[in-house]
């Protein structure tokens, strides 16, 4: 897929963008809130994790990444920890292609179940990963929803 790409570092403060703007928070570089989500994003990629980026015309507008779950009861799967498209570019089905990319090169990595949590709340985000295939399945955190499907 032409469109989607392992991200670099130089592709970070943009990415932190893209998740700040997303939740509704401060895209300012000098924020405290900016700065974590940096570090978080650098140590994902310092860790050898799969953080992959759709591109418009070399522009990074959507990320996911995936690593290995730690935590029992979903030892071994695959989990997406993050899924942000730009609200511009939401609709377009680029969460779509980009999370497919992202499970197919997980299954090529040997993973047979991925798993994500998401919060109640976020009704949208509900909605696609039922409307993906992922069900619903005991084990959420307060206010969270857990999630898994079969690759």
């Amino acid at each position: 897929m032409k469109n989607v790409r392992h991200a670099i570092y130089r592709d970070l403060p943009e990415l932190a963008r893209i998740k700040q703007t997303v939740r509704g928070e401060s895209d300012n570089p000098d924020s405290a809130m900016f700065c974590a989500e940096l570090r978080y994003l650098t140590a994902f990629l310092d860790e050898h994790q799969s953080v992959f980026v759709w591109t418009v015309d070399g522009i990074p507008t959507a990320f996911c990444t995936v690593r290995e779950r730690n935590k029992k009861p979903f030892c071994g799967y695959a989990y997406i920890k993050d899924l942000y498209v730009l609200p511009e570019r939401q609709g377009r089905g680029i969460g779509k292609k980009l999370l497919t990319h992202a499970l197919a090169k997980m299954r090529e990595k040997g993973f047979s179940h991925a798993v994500l949590e998401c919060a109640e709340d976020n009704t949208r985000a509900r909605r696609f990963y039922e409307r993906f295939g992922f069900t619903r399945t005991d084990g959420g955190l307060g206010g969270y929803i857990t999630y898994v499907i079969d690759l």
